[in-house]
This record gives structure tokens, sequence and C-alpha cells, in this order.
């Protein structure tokens, strides 16, 4: 009988455990772009923690921003401040995979932002004038596969996608 009310104790704290952690999860990973403002790329062409202070619910996440006015633009306009490939990878989309995009490896294009996995896709499509026009095509099928396990810059507080 103690043996049985142990295990029923274990059972209970393991599952408030990772209860919690499933909570906590499922919170964080509704931050989008690691908490970067996206309209910072644009308006200051440079990455921008956004402050809790100023976010908005969008699309089924949570975006922040630096400013009153950089919230105010990005509802405005949502579209024209949103990563492309719904922040997933641009070089990779480019490729037929699906790979985390990280805020901090951007670039801007006729005026619309890209995200990449890992610091030389800016680069890369600097280069590649047929990255964007590969991406583009191959993004319906991409869109479908299935989500990666988020990687170890994605983890944490702000997490993005």
């Amino acid at each position: 009988m103690k043996l049985r009310k142990s295990l029923m104790l274990a059972g209970l704290a393991a599952a408030i455990f990772f209860g919690w952690n499933a909570v906590t999860q499922a919170g964080e990973s509704r931050i989008a772009l690691k908490g970067y403002d996206p309209v910072a790329y644009f308006t200051d062409e440079r990455p921008i923690v956004g402050d809790p202070q100023y976010q908005y619910d969008w699309d089924g996440a949570v975006y922040r921003f630096a400013s009153a006015q950089h919230l105010a633009l990005f509802k405005a306009d949502p579209d024209r401040y949103l990563p492309q490939y719904n922040n997933w990878c641009a070089a990779s989309v480019a490729r037929g995979e699906k790979v985390y995009g990280n805020p901090e490896w951007w670039l801007v294009v006729d005026g619309r932002l890209y995200l990449f996995g890992r610091p030389i896709g800016p680069g890369l499509m600097s280069k590649d004038a047929g990255m964007k026009s590969r991406a583009d095509e191959n993004w319906p099928r991409v869109s479908s596969l299935p989500t990666p396990p988020l990687p170890d810059y994605m983890r944490g507080a702000s997490q993005s996608q």
C-alpha cells in the first residue's frame, strides 16, 4: 500500500512537472521572431528586440515591437513587415527544405524581409539572383513539409516560428 501511494505521488509530481513544461513551451512558442520587432528591420535596418508592452496578436502568434509607432505601422499593414515563407529560412526553402529562420540572420530585398538559418544566408541570397524565385516556386510544397525539431538557438524565453 505504501509503495502504491509513493508511485501515485511520483506520477502526480511528474504529471504536474511535464504538464507545466508543456504549457510554458506552448505559450513561449507563440512569441514570433524570438521577440524581435519586425518593423525595425525596415525602419532601423537592424534587428531590435521588442518590448512586451508593445505587442500584438496576429495570425496565431504574438509580435513584439520596440515602440508604439512600430506597433501602429505593423497594425496598418502586417503583410509589409512579416518575414517571407512564414519565418522559415529562405535559402532552405529555395533548396526545397524547411529550416528555422533566425531573426538575427536576415536580409530585406525588394521591400520584403527574409530570414536565414545560418549567418551565411544573407550573403548567399545577395549573390544569387535566382534564390528568391526558386524559394517562391518551392514554397507551396515546402510549406506542407513536417515541422523540424526546434534548434538550440530557438529555445528559451523568446521563441519564434
